[in-house]
């Protein structure tokens, strides 16, 4: 009868190469503790040993500590591919765990994908980016009494990593009503748990401790009250997760409408880059005839000269990871954002 080949042990490995175990663990999990030469070697040979590496449930179980970071994204793991704002906040993480040879586990934001498994229970810690609308989800990870970064919103117990979103987003609303022409028009991201496009509830709208959007919302108010401008809810506007050409064709209707709109207050670029499209299909002029501002300054504002906020959303992933690592003070941080002045105001 043939005997099955047994995957060797580190306790092997070490034996064969006549090395300790710590080396050998060393060269797989703390590369810098090695000569480039002698670390090559080892993988070399433990590569033609058929070890693949010290097993992480049996280093967890020695440790307590298994080196990887939960980042749980609000929205669903398709849209942040595909989102410029979400991968420059995933690339700061990223370069952070990379230089600490730690390893990033990305989590569902539906309580549904939790059923058969309990992959909240591998990470050493953890970064919410944004509150999921399934609230269930965060009191998952709050469970396991590891430490939680919250990003772009509060949670008790928790540090956050924000910026001013209320006070940047008043800035730059500020300056596009300035010589206005017509209605304002808020583009918004989510502000109630109604999937409407236009506001139905504007006592039902998330916090400002829960949303960024509320924050921004609050801004725009603060600039539109002081310029004497009335806020209409039908004015309000709710974006969910729009493809492009769908996002397109709710922003026709809003620059077809009876009322002239003199300005568009977009949450994000994405938005404002769309209704950008959308003015040149129309034959409407930008800034004479319609200013449009967006929020975050992704590539493409730049490109398509964008008044926008620049916030350093690398830079708070770097941060976040930084603080989940506990290589910095586990406390809240405000980031500083700008006002980027362009050609569409």
């Amino acid at each position: 009868m043939k005997r099955e080949n047994k995957k060797p042990t580190l306790k092997d490995v070490a034996a064969k190469l006549g090395v300790s175990t710590a080396t050998v663990s060393n060269a797989f999990n703390r590369p810098d503790q090695l000569s480039v030469s002698l670390r090559d070697k080892i993988l070399k040979q433990c590569h033609e040993l058929g070890y693949t590496g010290p097993s992480l449930t049996a280093r967890s179980l020695r440790t307590g500590k298994t080196g990887v970071i939960g980042v749980l994204l609000a929205d669903n793991l398709s849209y942040n591919f595909s989102d410029p704002v979400a991968t420059r906040f995933l690339a700061g993480i990223s370069s952070t765990l990379d230089a600490q040879h730690v390893n990033m586990l990305l989590l569902p934001s539906s309580a549904e994908n939790y059923q058969n498994t309990q992959v909240e229970t591998i990470p050493d810690s953890f970064i919410v980016y944004g509150k999921p609308v399934d609230s269930s989800v965060v009191e998952r990870i709050q469970r396991q009494g590891k430490p939680l970064i919250a990003v772009d919103f509060k949670l008790d117990g928790a540090p956050s990593i924000n910026i001013n979103n209320r006070e940047a987003s008043y800035e730059v609303a500020k300056h596009a009503l300035q010589g206005l022409k017509g209605k304002v028009l808020i583009l918004g991201l989510k502000l109630e748990p109604s999937t409407a496009i236009t506001l139905l509830h504007h006592d039902k709208l998330y916090s400002s401790e829960e949303s960024i959007s509320r924050c921004r919302f609050d801004g725009y108010q603060d600039a539109m009250e002081e310029a004497g401008i009335e806020i209409s809810s039908q004015n309000i506007w709710q974006i969910h997760q729009l493809e492009p050409e769908a996002l397109k064709t709710v922003l026709r209707g809003a620059l077809t409408a009876p009322d002239k709109v003199g300005a568009m207050l977009c949450m994000s670029d994405k938005i404002a880059l769309a209704a950008l499209e959308v003015t040149k299909e129309l034959g409407i002029k930008v800034p004479e005839e319609l200013k449009i501002v967006g929020f975050d300054n992704i590539p493409d504002a730049a490109v398509h000269d964008l008044t926008t906020v620049n916030q350093p959303l690398t830079e708070k992933g770097r941060i976040a990871a930084q603080m989940a690592l506990g290589l910095i003070p586990y406390e809240s941080i405000n980031l500083p954002s700008e006002l980027i002045i362009r050609k569409t105001t």
